[in-house]
């Protein structure tokens, strides 16, 4: 890869890793103690589907999840 390539890449990993952090905050109930677990995957399942159509792998974005949610099994949740 050149370095422009690598560049955009990182710039969409960082937006992808801001992408997941909002739906996990959007998926938290009222008082922060649990987390829908159907709102989430749903949020995931778009993040996973617009990744895919820029580009990403879906290893890069497994792992940004299992970054946020450290005890999930993403490769499971794929669109």
């Amino acid at each position: 890869m050149n370095k422009n390539v690598e560049g955009f890449q990182d710039i969409l990993i960082c937006q992808y890793r801001d992408l997941i952090q909002e739906a996990i905050i959007e998926s938290e109930t009222e008082h922060k103690t649990k987390l829908d677990i159907g709102k989430l995957n749903a949020k995931l399942r778009v993040i996973y589907k617009a990744a895919y159509y820029d580009g990403l792998s879906e290893e890069i974005i497994s792992t940004l999840i299992d970054e946020a949610i450290p005890s999930t099994n993403t490769s499971s949740k794929a669109a």
